[in-house]
């Protein structure tokens, strides 16, 4: 089944040669009918040409007896033999006998119809065609045939029939000759039979194998009744009579059966024959096989038409099938190397291409992989559904397509990644051809009315340098992309260097997965204090202690989370429990302040997020006034259609929104004006260089009145020293957070520190 299913052809030889085997026997099988149909015919007329010679011969043989009675009964049959036409005279009105004579038993003529001088038509003894048939009619008592002869005189050919007068005592006194002709008699016979123009019909002696008669007797072949029918023939008779009707030829002759068969002479007959024992002669009919064969021909070429008609339209059947059936192996050998959403090649593609690349061996081959991710490409899937994600991702494969190489192999390996194979090796081109890239990946996508801005990432690994096989450079290209995505839009051309860093985040990923499990992420809190010195708030900021590692920075861990996917479940758990601990302290000490919470991207675009605040704040009861959220201003960017409606959602709660890290981002005012934003949080690097960076100085200047004509609060982190906040403060800074006034701490320690913090304040 599986042979017939991989090639269709073989199906279609084995159905054409059914149908002409099945062609074949049917036309055997019509042949044969066609044979039979002949046979039977010929069977049928020659018992009709039996019949009617039989009856004509015994008719004529009962006139010749009456006429002979006559003529011995009239006395002057040898004193007045010019008598005996009286006697004769209504015979040869009959049209088909064409003379009648009477010769005394030496075979001279005593009378002829055909001449008044009987003396002149010769002696019957001495002319050899006559004499042996003469000399049996002596002998016979029955009527006897003379050899067949063509009359000069009459014009005809003649059938003499002769019967012996004979005295009281049975001698032969004379013999009556009645000349028929024999071309009449028969071919009115002929006439009426149909498709006569197929048959020769011949009545041959069996005594000696003279014809009688023959159908295709004419003028030109005069010597047809001179010559007898070779032997051969009553040998292929009585042959076929004893092998397929199992007759001898006594049973044949006596029962006078008709036989068929083939019979050669110069050409193939089909000859069917019967004997007529009163006689001694054999009616033959037989139709040349080539007649039958031309009349077979005629209705094979209707079959053969259908059977040629039935082949072709198989034929154009199968073709359209093999069409489909090859169309089809092409449609799955393409979905099977092709990514269905962008139409490019698949890693299978991949594979088999760079594969074929390394086994050339008629020259070197020296090629570049690149390997290309798309910065932030999730979160349109999480915000706008995959729908709209797989868009974009039609046009990245455009504008890939667009930019490569002629001879560059892009392959969309998973996802938002795509792997590109060039044969560009320089370092300097790779870099600069990889920048472009980046620099037209990152244009705005417009799909629907809507604009999507996504970044590329790339790592570059060259062969052979940076890997034997494909696998190999797969890797060392996947390592030179961690680098890149650290800066996002960018690149990096491996390194072995790269190898011992990209394990160790390998490493510290892994550990980082179970780290809320083992419990070893844990929050402090670094309080938040405005221009009277009051205690505002804290923010809650995330630590990990590592049981395999130790102490891990959170500016090494929040990025590699970020990367792997991992801020949305640290985020729940930074939310949940800062809400819990902090809702406790406020308890305790009876004092209500701000609780800051940084909120990543992926963790802001997720579908449940809201749902899952409302349920943290309903679980926790924590005060939503107490609760701001802070986000990045590069969040604003990359989906502020969305962002806007969910923000506005959250601050009607009452809860604060909090731009962290402000103008280190690319958000501008135009869009600060539409955000609903409460406040600005100014970046510790400006901070740290205000004293001494008048540029620093200026940016910070310029935010706290941006913040100020918003309506916004400003609060300055990474205050470490007296004079920062003093000169953020104559700036207008109203709140501050850092070194300066406490560390991050842990929820007992600040507990106790603003338990401190008041009574220190409250003494003053």
């Amino acid at each position: 089944m599986a042979l017939l299913k991989k090639n269709i052809w073989f199906i279609f030889y084995v159905l054409l040669a059914s149908i002409t085997l099945f062609f074949i026997n049917i036309s055997h099988l019509k042949y044969k009918n066609v044979y039979n149909q002949y046979q039977t015919s010929q069977e049928n007329l020659i018992e009709l040409v039996a019949n009617a010679t039989h009856s004509l011969f015994d008719t004529h043989e009962k006139l010749l007896d009456i006429i002979g009675i006559s003529i011995l009964q009239d006395k002057h049959l040898e004193i007045e033999p010019q008598k005996i036409e009286e006697h004769v005279r209504p015979l040869l009105k009959d049209p088909t006998v064409g003379a009648f004579g009477v010769t005394k038993a030496d075979g001279e003529f005593i009378y002829g119809s055909t001449d008044p001088n009987p003396k002149k038509l010769g002696n019957l003894l001495s002319i050899p065609q006559s004499r042996n048939s003469f000399l049996e009619t002596l002998d016979n008592h029955s009527m006897t045939f003379g050899r067949t002869y063509f009359s000069i005189g009459a014009d005809l050919w003649g059938m003499p029939l002769r019967k012996a007068l004979r005295d009281e005592e049975g001698k032969p006194i004379a013999v009556m000759t009645t000349l028929l002709k024999s071309n009449t008699i028969f071919d009115n016979l002929i006439h009426s039979v149909k498709n006569k123009k197929n048959l020769v019909i011949f009545v041959l002696r069996d005594s000696d194998l003279y014809f009688q008669y023959h159908s295709e007797t004419n003028h030109k072949n005069k010597k047809l009744y001179d010559t007898p029918l070779d032997k051969s023939f009553l040998d292929t008779l009585y042959m076929n009579a004893a092998t397929y009707y199992n007759l001898s030829a006594l049973e044949l002759k006596r029962d006078q059966k008709i036989i068929s068969f083939t019979y050669t002479d110069k050409k193939e007959y089909l000859t069917s024959v019967k004997f007529d024992k009163t006689y001694n002669l054999w009616i033959v009919v037989h139709t040349s096989l080539k007649d039958i064969f031309s009349n077979f021909l005629e209705t094979f070429f209707i079959y053969f038409m259908l059977y040629a008609g039935c082949c072709f339209l198989f034929f154009l059947l199968f073709k359209m099938i093999a069409k489909a059936e090859e169309k089809r192996q092409k449609d799955l050998i393409h979905q099977a190397t092709h990514d269905m959403l962008t139409s490019l090649p698949n890693r299978n593609y991949l594979q088999k291409q760079v594969n074929s690349l390394i086994d050339n061996n008629d020259k070197e081959v020296h090629f570049s992989l690149l390997y290309i991710d798309m910065d932030n490409f999730k979160n349109i899937n999480d915000i706008f559904g995959h729908q709209f994600g797989d868009y974009v991702l039609v046009e990245i494969s455009k504008r890939l397509k667009s930019a490569a190489p002629k001879d560059a192999i892009i392959t969309r390996y998973g996802g938002d990644e795509f792997i590109l194979i060039t044969s560009i090796t320089n370092i300097s081109s790779l870099r600069e051809f990889a920048l472009s890239l980046i620099e037209l990946l990152s244009k705005p996508y417009h799909i629907h009315e809507l604009v999507f801005n996504v970044g590329a990432s790339i790592g570059i690994a060259l062969y052979p340098q940076h890997g034997k096989d494909l696998d190999f450079l797969l890797r060392s290209a996947d390592i030179a992309l961690y680098e890149s995505k650290k800066l996002k839009n960018s690149v990096h051309v491996f390194a072995d260097t790269m190898q011992e860093g990209f394990l160790k985040n390998i490493q510290i990923e892994q550990a980082l997965r179970n780290a809320i499990e083992k419990n070893e992420l844990f929050l402090v809190y670094q309080p938040q204090i405005d221009k009277d010195g009051a205690l505002y708030g804290v923010e809650a900021l995330a630590r990990w202690n590592s049981s395999t590692f130790g102490f891990i920075p959170p500016d090494y861990f929040i990025p590699l989370a970020e990367t792997a996917g991992l801020m949305p479940k640290i985020g729940k758990f930074i939310l949940q429990e800062a809400c819990t601990q902090i809702k406790d302290i406020q308890k305790e000490c009876q004092q209500e302040f701000k609780l800051s919470i940084n909120i990543s991207v992926r963790q802001f675009m997720e579908d449940s997020f809201y749902e899952f605040l409302l349920g943290t704040i309903t679980k926790t009861q924590i005060k939503n006034m107490a609760l701001t959220l802070e986000i990045t201003e590069n969040l604003f960017v990359e989906d502020v259609q969305y962002l806007v409606p969910l923000l506005k959602q959250i601050r009607a709660l009452g809860i604060d929104i909090s731009i962290d890290d402000f103008g280190t981002g690319y958000s501008s005012l135009n869009m600060l004006r539409k955000l609903p934003i409460d406040e600005l949080k100014i970046d510790k690097s400006f901070v740290d260089d205000i004293q001494d960076d008048d540029m620093a100085f200026k940016m910070v200047q310029n935010i706290i009145t941006i913040g100020k004509n918003f309506g916004m609060r400003v609060l300055a982190e990474g205050v470490e020293t007296k004079e920062q906040r003093e000169m953020l403060e104559k700036l207008g800074c109203e709140y501050f957070q850092g070194y300066y006034f406490a560390k991050p701490l842990p929820p007992e320690e600040l507990n106790l520190f603003i338990k401190s913090y008041n009574k220190t304040k409250e003494s003053k």
